[in-house]
C-alpha cells in the first residue's frame, strides 16, 4: 500500500465528513476530555489534541465501540472461538503461527463451520511460520469454499519479496465489525493450560466497530486484493466509542508508520512511557527516541524477556542495556514466564497492542500491525498488567549490568552484529 493510499484511508475514517480535519479534531477532543488522564492536568489537555493530529497521517483513524484487553491465552482463545461461531457474512484471519495442534485444530474447526454457513472464508498464513500446517489439514476448508493462502512461499522459481520478509501480523476481522489483534499466534503455547500449555505470557485486543474494517483490508491486502476495498465514510461516534487507530509496515517496501508513530508518541509524551517487548534490540532511533524522552524527564520503563525462547535476542539486547540505563532508563526482565506480549502505554491515556517487536526484523524485514486507543480505561488495565509482569520480573540496574563477564559481553557483542544482519 503506497503512502498515498494510506493517507486516503486515513481521511476517509476521520469523521461524517471524510477528509475534515475539523471533524477529525471534534472528535479528538470529545475522546480525550472522556480519557481519565485528562484529569492530570492542562498540560495534557493542550498536548494530546497535537498528538493525535501528528499520528493521523501515518495510519487510519477510525473508532471502536467497545474495546477489550485479553491476557489469559485460554479467554482469548475462547473468546475468538465463539466470535467465529457468530460470524454471518466474513471471516478473514491472518497470523504467522499457525499449529496443527488443538488450538488450531479447534480454531480450524470453527473457520469450517463458518465457510458452511455460507462465510467468505480467507485464512493467510506465513509460508515459513506455519510451515507444519498441511495441505492435508487444510483440505476441508478449501472443500467448503474457504479460501487459504501462503504468504511469501519458500521454494519459488522468483517473486516479488526476499524470502526473509515474512507476515508477522496476526488479525482475525469478523463481519467488518469484530476484530482480534495482538502477539497471539494460533497454537497452545499461547493458550493458558486448559487448551494448552501457558508458555507465553501475551497480549490481544477484542474490538467492536468499524476498526474492524481497516483491520480486514489488510488481511485481503495479503491474499492480493491491492489496496482491499476502500473503507465507508466513518458516521460519528457514538457516545462513549474509543478513537482508534491503525498502524502498519513493512520495511522493505518503505512503510514505517509503526516505527514513526511510536517515536511520535515518545517524543511528545509528558509523564510516562511503559514499553513491553520480548525481543528489544531496537534500532538507533528508537534508542535516541527513548533517551530524548528520559531527558525531558518523562519516566522510561521497559520490559522485555528475562527467559527468553529466542536467547541470542536477549543476548543482544543486553548489549545495548547500558546506554539506556545509564541515563536513568529503567529495564526489567520477565522470569517467571516467557515473555511475547508488544504494548505500549503513554501518560495512563494512550495504549498502542499488535504485532511489532521492538527489534531489527520488526524494524526492517517483516509485515506488521499496530492499533493505537485513546482510552484511558483499556490504557489503565493494560498498565495494571505491567506493574503485575514486573512482580515476576528482576529489574536490571547499572551494577548488575556492569558486572557482566568479559564471555557474556563479547557473546552479547556478537549476538547484536548478527542480528542486525
Amino acid at each position: 500500500m503506497s503512502a498515498r493510499g494510506t493517507r486516503a484511508r486515513a481521511d476517509a475514517g476521520a469523521g461524517a465528513e471524510p477528509g475534515s480535519a475539523g471533524a477529525l479534531e471534534g472528535a479528538l477532543r470529545r475522546a480525550l476530555r472522556g480519557a481519565p488522564g485528562a484529569q492530570l492536568g492542562a498540560r495534557f489537555l493542550r498536548a494530546w489534541p497535537r498528538t493525535l493530529r501528528l499520528l493521523r497521517p501515518l495510519g487510519v483513524v477510525s473508532h471502536a465501540t467497545r474495546v477489550q484487553v485479553l491476557v489469559d491465552g485460554d479467554a482469548a482463545f475462547e473468546a475468538l472461538w465463539q466470535a467465529l461461531d457468530g460470524a454471518v457474512d466474513s471471516v478473514v484471519l491472518t497470523t504467522y503461527i499457525f499449529e496443527p495442534d488443538r488450538v488450531g485444530d479447534a480454531t480450524l474447526a470453527a473457520l469450517l463451520r463458518a465457510a458452511r454457513r455460507g462465510c467468505r472464508v480467507l485464512l493467510v498464513v506465513d509460508a515459513f511460520g506455519s510451515h507444519r500446517l498441511d495441505d492435508e489439514r487444510l483440505a476441508p476448508l478449501r472443500a467448503a469454499g474457504g479460501r487459504v493462502v501462503r504468504f511469501n512461499p519458500i521454494v519459488r522459481a522468483r517473486g516479488p519479496l526476499s524470502r526473509l520478509v515474512r507476515n508477522h501480523r496476526k488479525i482475525v476481522a469478523l463481519d467488518g465489525r469484530v476484530a482480534f489483534v495482538g502477539g497471539m499466534n494460533v497454537a497452545e503455547e499461547y493458550a493458558g493450560l486448559r487448551y494448552g500449555n501457558g508458555y507465553f505470557r501475551d497480549t490481544q485486543l477484542a474490538l467492536e466497530g468499524p476498526c474492524a474494517a481497516v483491520l480486514a483490508q489488510l488481511v485481503e491486502e495479503l491474499a492480493g486484493a491491492p489496496g482491499g476495498l476502500p473503507p465507508a465514510p466513518l458516521p460519528p461516534p457514538p457516545p462513549g466509542a474509543r478513537l482508534v487507530t491503525v498502524h502498519d509496515s513493512q520495511g522493505r517496501r518503505g512503510r514505517r508508520h509503526i516505527q514513526r508513530a511510536l517515536r511520535t508518541l515518545l517524543a511528545r509524551a509528558q509523564e510516562h512511557a511503559y514499553l513491553t517487548s520480548p525481543y528489544f534490540v531496537p534500532p538507533a532511533r528508537l534508542v535516541r527516541a527513548l533517551l530524548q524522552a528520559r531527558r525531558r524527564g518523562v519516566d522510561v520503563c521497559i520490559l522485555t524477556a528475562g527467559r527468553s525462547d529466542v536467547p541470542l535476542v536477549r543476548l543482544a539486547g543486553q548489549h545495548l542495556y547500558g546506554r539506556l540505563l545509564r541515563r536513568g532508563v529503567r529495564i526489567w526482565e520477565l522470569e517467571n514466564r516467557t515473555l511475547h506480549a508488544k504494548a505500549v502505554t503513554v501518560d495512563g491515556m494512550h495504549a498502542t497492542v499488535g504485532s511489532f517487536n521492538l527489534d531489527h526484523w520488526s524494524d526492517r524485514r517483516n509485515l506488521e500491525v499496530t492499533v493505537g486507543i485513546l482510552d484511558g480505561e483499556a490504557t489503565a488495565e493494560l498498565e495494571r498488567q505491567f506493574a503485575h509482569d514486573l512482580t515476576g520480573a528482576r529489574e536490571v540496574t547499572l551494577a548488575s549490568w556492569s558486572r557482566r563477564g568479559w564471555i557474556e559481553r563479547l557473546l552479547g557483542w556478537v549476538a547484536y552484529l548478527l542480528l542486525r544482519v
